[in-house]
């Protein structure tokens, strides 16, 4: 697929802090088919053309080698305190510079560039509404926010997320139905056969 045009002050959080607690180990590293999740779920983003890229971690290194050179890196302190920490970083460092902003789980390594592409430009033809990808009319990351949610998503904390942002503002939300496989997360170790056989060898 071919670059698009940069997006109009768009960028793109990938979250990578969490503690994988029901995993038993950091799941961003796990090996999938010879390659880990997190650098799965980054190549959806390598081939567009957001403002600005931004992953999210806990500061501890280990993640670094698997991010491109233009991804920046945001250390969250408080990432024990759950997503909504990470959030709630990544909006205020971006926000006086963006006018929106993408989340993706940094455990979502399914998710296809096409489907960046096609949730971006849903955005840029309604940029005062919240985009989100659906299953069933379930709302799923990855979600788009424009500015106007910014000081809602500064004030997230604990386990509280991006899609309880977007629910408690259905009148501004617009969903877009897509293939659940796409947005299959790495929760459990139970995950990875269910995830690995839509991988192609």
């Amino acid at each position: 697929m071919k670059k698009s045009k940069v997006y109009t002050r768009i960028a793109a959080v990938v979250l990578a802090a969490g503690t994988s607690r029901r995993f038993g180990s950091n799941k961003l590293l796990y090996i999938l088919r010879g390659e880990p999740v997190l650098k799965r779920t980054t190549n959806a983003l390598s081939k567009t053309n957001f403002w600005k890229k931004v992953a999210v971690t806990n500061g501890d290194g280990k993640l670094d080698s698997l991010l491109d050179e233009d991804i920046f890196r945001i250390i969250n302190d408080r990432y024990r305190e759950g997503m909504g920490t990470s959030i709630a970083a990544a909006t205020r460092y971006l926000s006086k510079d963006v006018d929106a902003i993408l989340f993706l789980l940094g455990d979502q390594p399914l998710v296809r560039p096409e489907d960046i592409e096609r949730i971006v430009q849903e955005f840029l033809e309604m940029p005062d509404r919240v985009v989100a990808f659906s299953v069933s009319g379930s709302v799923r990351n990855p979600i788009i926010f424009p500015s106007t949610f910014f000081d809602e998503l500064t004030r997230l904390s604990g386990d509280r997320g991006a899609r309880d942002i977007a629910l408690a503002h259905q009148d501004s939300l617009s969903l877009m139905e897509i293939d659940p496989a796409h947005l299959l997360d790495l929760d459990t170790i139970n995950d990875v056969r269910a995830i690995e056989k839509y991988i192609e060898e």
